[in-house]
């Protein structure tokens, strides 16, 4: 008689996202070179776009008021985020989620439209993570360079979605690319966090990705609900789930499973502190 607790079905599809984890590689390799050299200018339009709009946006704010009147639905949709972030992934999770999102915005306000910034920014971006990566023995490092690619993977899918008239494909890409780097940023704390207790790296990884499991679908939810209400032609229901399916899939199947490429078990402590626990009290009986 087999004792052993079975697993669940969100660790089951996690599980099994792992195993197939070198077909996401190829699959987000094959379709990215595919839509850059199909479409370079649509992929890079997309960070000049936002960068220029978010520099308007932020030029017209004048007081507490306007920039209410101007945010109110991304705002409360933004501090939901986090607050999940914070409680399901713990507080070093949710700290580190502020200051990507924090990141993200300060990056396009240094773009700001600049079409000859797009691409070196990203290179450096890109060359730095792998830098922190190969050499850096941090939690972060682990999915900087990752994150990096799926970025760029991210936006190719996004330039490939039939994009109505109205549709804000800008500020979806900026609201989705900033989550994202959020909560990539979590999830790599929360396995460093795993991994200190002396989990194995694949049992890490799957217990951090459990984390993330309700604020990435909560999460992405309500930033595109907030991005629909806005939305001056109405809330198009067809194309804010195209949005939310995007997302979803590409951090479960595409950012966690790849992030385990990283060399994550040179964070991993000797021994496992649940052992050490539980010595000390058959110790004292």
């Amino acid at each position: 008689m087999d004792l052993r607790e079975k697993p669940g079905k969100v660790q089951s599809f996690l599980e099994m996202m792992l195993r197939f984890r070198l077909i996401a590689v190829v699959v987000m390799v094959v379709a990215t070179v595919s839509v850059l050299a199909a479409a370079w200018n649509s992929v890079v339009g997309f960070p000049i776009a936002a960068s220029e709009r978010f520099g308007m946006w932020f030029a017209e704010i004048e007081n507490f008021q306007g920039f209410w009147a101007a945010s109110q639905y991304l705002v409360v949709a933004g501090v939901a985020c986090m607050v999940l972030l914070f409680v399901f992934g713990g507080v070093r999770s949710g700290i580190a989620s502020i200051v990507a999102a924090f990141l993200s915005l300060a990056a396009l306000y240094v773009l700001d439209g600049s079409e000859d910034l797009a691409l070196p920014l990203y290179g450096v971006f890109a060359l730095v993570s792998l830098g922190l990566l190969l050499f850096v023995k941090w939690s972060v490092a682990c999915l900087l360079f990752p994150f990096a690619l799926g970025w760029l993977f991210l936006s190719a899918v996004l330039t490939t979605l039939p994009w109505g008239p109205d549709d804000p494909n800008w500020l979806v890409w900026g609201a989705l690319s900033a989550f994202g780097f959020a909560c990539s940023v979590a999830f790599a704390v929360a396995t460093g966090k795993h991994l200190g207790a002396g989990v194995p790296q694949a049992g890490a990884i799957l217990k951090a990705a459990k984390q993330m499991f309700v604020p990435v679908l909560v999460g992405v939810l309500l930033l595109v609900s907030a991005i629909a209400i806005d939305m001056p032609g109405g809330v198009n229901l067809l194309n804010s789930a195209l949005w939310y399916v995007v997302f979803v899939v590409w951090f479960f199947v595409f950012i966690v499973p790849v992030s385990s490429f990283a060399p994550w078990e040179r964070l991993r402590a000797g021994t496992r502190r649940v052992q050490m626990k539980d010595k000390k009290k058959k110790s004292k009986k």
